[in-house]
């Protein structure tokens, strides 16, 4: 995501750049291009809106961090994109929709969505760079750096170093849960 330019972009596609420009303003409304992307494969199946329970509104949010999942960099690609694209706007309004008839009346259905959608994102950034450390085998030396750099000792559960090698499904939903007790009826 750093090194993207719509130079490179339009080299990599083979296309001049103005091709690009004629459908992207800029960099920004390229990522938001990307971000409608990603949304775009949320398989929203089954969910229904006229029914919501808190079990349809983690699915949804299990649903949008397997999308983000499924593209390189695809949490860094959503955050901050501010996509007013179709299927962001359909992911935003399905997560509204479920959360009004279940969030305390004090509170704003669409605030909740947004702190959902936003630790989802941030879940899923952080994700994705354990994996890439991983892959690069970076990150077993940098644990073992922790304690000689007065970091927890790695291994205990509820450190970031456990919650990124543990059961990642399971820390995820954890979090979901802290959110949705503090905001449910």
């Amino acid at each position: 995501m750093d090194a993207l330019t719509m130079r490179r972009l339009a080299a990599a596609a083979e296309v001049t750049p103005g091709a690009l420009y004629k459908h992207f303003r800029d960099k920004r409304d390229l990522q938001r291009a990307m971000a409608d992307a990603v949304y775009a494969t949320i398989d929203l199946a089954g969910i229904d809106t006229d029914s919501p329970t808190v079990d349809q509104v983690i699915t949804c949010c299990e649903r949008l961090r397997a999308a983000m999942l499924g593209f390189r960099d695809g949490g860094r690609i959503v955050a901050g994109s501010y996509s007013p694209f179709a299927a962001t706007a359909t992911i935003s309004a399905t997560l509204r929709k479920l959360l009004e008839g279940l969030i305390l009346p004090s509170l704003d259905a669409g605030d909740v969505a947004y702190a959902l959608r936003n630790y989802t994102t941030g879940f899923v950034i952080e994700e994705q760079a354990y994996l890439t450390l991983l892959a690069g085998g970076e990150w077993d030396a940098l644990v073992q750096s922790l304690p000689r750099q007065g970091g927890t000792e790695a291994g205990r559960s509820s450190d970031a170093v456990a919650i990124l090698t543990g059961d990642r499904d399971l820390r995820f939903r954890a979090g979901l849960k802290v959110i949705l007790t503090g905001t449910v009826a």
